[in-house]
């Protein structure tokens, strides 16, 4: 594989206590990443950076080849257009919609565009792939914690992202839990063709996937990788 990931950015943050700096630089052409170091060192500001919900201070980030973000350049495509499949720790699904609204939103025109028959269709298809089908009509509150985290892989995965960023996807999961879902991530990421950058604390998570590690730490008051 071609190198598919080109990052290279500076972020500071400010407040009356501290300053905090993220400094990363990063290509690779390895199809799975896991972003390791201490808990409130930037790693979900690295992925918030690549999936376009934070903008960086200075610097480039390319998928694929493909400039989502350029200082130099003055470019800076919103969320939306850069097909990233972000999965929060907390899964971000929508409370108000059922489990077939949630996988079909991203299909929909607009907030507030109808999924066609065969949008719904597609739908029912990743929820089948994810063994939710039966819980299509029910709302997020109701489903498992299992459930609705396979929710948000077929969310993810209806939208045919050019990579999937996963923040801890797996730390709130018991151990038999846990396991079947990195088989199932394992299993989206050879069904799309597409490379991972995965935030874990679980060396397991990293085996498993055969995702090389790339750690980060404070050198000299920034966050760097190592």
């Amino acid at each position: 594989m071609a190198v598919w990931c080109d990052l290279n950015i500076r972020k500071q943050l400010r407040s009356a206590q501290r300053v905090f700096e993220l400094d990363v630089q990063l290509q690779t052409d390895h199809p799975r990443l896991a972003i390791t170091g201490p808990s409130g060192i930037g790693k979900t500001m690295m992925l918030r950076a690549i999936a376009g919900l934070i903008r960086p201070d200075v610097g480039h980030i390319r998928i694929h080849g493909r400039p989502l973000y350029d200082s130099t350049e003055r470019i800076d495509l919103p969320a939306r257009e850069r097909h990233m499949g972000f999965m929060f720790q907390n899964y971000a699904l929508l409370p108000q919609l059922t489990a077939l609204g949630n996988v079909g939103f991203g299909l929909r025109r607009g907030a507030w565009g109808v999924l066609s028959r065969t949008q719904k269709a597609e739908a029912m298809h990743w929820l089948d792939r994810f063994q939710i089908a039966h819980v299509a009509h029910q709302y997020p509150h109701t489903l498992s914690g299992g459930q609705q985290q396979r929710l948000a892989l077929a969310r993810l995965a209806i939208t045919q992202p050019r990579a999937l960023l996963l923040d801890e996807p797996f730390a709130a999961l018991d151990p038999d839990l846990r396991q079947a879902m990195r088989v199932e991530v394992d299993g989206l990421l050879r069904a799309l063709g597409i490379p991972l950058l995965m935030i874990t604390h679980d060396a397991t998570d990293r085996i498993e996937l055969q995702a090389q590690e790339l750690r980060l730490a404070q050198v000299d008051g920034k966050t760097v990788r190592v």
